[in-house]
């Protein structure tokens, strides 16, 4: 039996992510702090561990205890409209405790997988060509350079100290276990403000594009790299097409089949104007299709929309 640790397991990639695993052949444990939400494991056979992530000598405990094998790390407090006060926070709170993580797992050859960021880590650039992993990373917020303190940090110590390693850049996950009443993730929240009969806010023109990636093919390649053991690499995983904001707007009227209102609004510095990931790499590692884009927010609207429509029954 394999032991794995993921560290913010219950979150929404966290906990699509551990739907994939053979409990059978994995041993499966969930870090969250007191105060976290757990309920999306409710049905999960995982072990959860309750500890903040500042709280390295208990995490050591639970690594050795345990006889964890790999870590998953997937804790961020971050979005990219964070402010510089907001980022302090976070390098006291999971930065800087990471990177003793980080430390203890190299000592111990526990491999060490992190979840950057596709979606921000490589920053701003006008030709209009997908990012490699071989690209510059030039973060524009501080959510992305967030990710690349912690992506440098696990090189260096895989450089110095021989920590095993997987670094995943992900695209925008979307679907099943996404909070649709949050402040970031385009498709989530446009689907939060439809069913709520309010209108869906833009920063900019709705031009800017990205890359999304159905959140059940983000996690079975993300499964499939931990079987095949992928390892001291980086990887970006999405769907390697791009769709602007206004291309999955149009999309969500469609599926819909509401004509709801759009308030365009000032463009944000932080923003990128398009982010299209090559994922040539990753199928060298992998095989997967990808679930359509305009059937996986399909899917996603109609199972929030069945979930609106048992809360208003459940509560007459």
């Amino acid at each position: 039996m394999k032991h794995i640790l993921f560290i913010g397991g219950a979150g929404f990639i966290g906990s699509n992510l551990l739907k994939q695993f053979d409990t059978d052949k994995y041993l499966l444990h969930v870090l969250e702090p007191e105060d976290a939400n757990i309920s999306r494991l409710d049905k999960a056979k995982v072990t959860i561990h309750r500890c903040s992530l500042s709280d390295v000598g208990t995490i050591q405990g639970i690594l050795t205890t345990y006889n964890i094998q790999t870590v998953v790390h997937l804790v961020s407090t971050l979005i990219p409209g964070s402010t510089y006060e907001e980022y302090k926070d976070e390098f006291k709170t999971v930065i800087f405790p990471s990177i003793e993580i980080m430390e203890i797992c190299a000592k111990e050859k526990i491999k060490f997988i992190y979840f950057s960021s596709g979606g921000t880590i490589y920053g701003n650039r006008n030709e209009m060509k997908p990012f490699s992993e071989e690209d510059e990373v030039s973060p524009i917020s501080y959510y992305g350079w967030s990710k690349q303190i912690m992506e440098n940090s696990i090189l260096f110590m895989h450089r110095t100290k021989g920590l095993p390693y997987l670094i995943i850049r992900p695209s925008n996950p979307y679907g099943h276990g996404q909070n649709i009443y949050a402040k970031q993730g385009l498709v989530a929240v446009a689907i939060g403000k439809i069913l709520e009969g309010k209108p869906v806010e833009v920063w900019g023109d709705g031009s800017s594009i990205r890359d999304y990636i159905y959140i059940d093919d983000l996690a079975v390649s993300v499964y499939q790299l931990i079987e095949r053991n992928a390892c001291n690499t980086t990887l970006n995983i999405g769907s390697g097409r791009g769709y602007s904001v206004n291309d999955v707007l149009a999309f969500l009227k469609i599926v819909s089949g509401i004509d709801y209102k759009i308030e365009y609004k000032n463009p944000r510095p932080v923003d990128v104007s398009n982010m299209v990931l090559d994922v040539t790499k990753l199928k060298e590692f992998i095989d997967i299709v990808n679930t359509p884009f305009m059937d996986g927010i399909n899917i996603f609207f109609e199972e929030e929309k069945t979930k609106g429509n048992n809360k208003n029954t459940n509560q007459k």
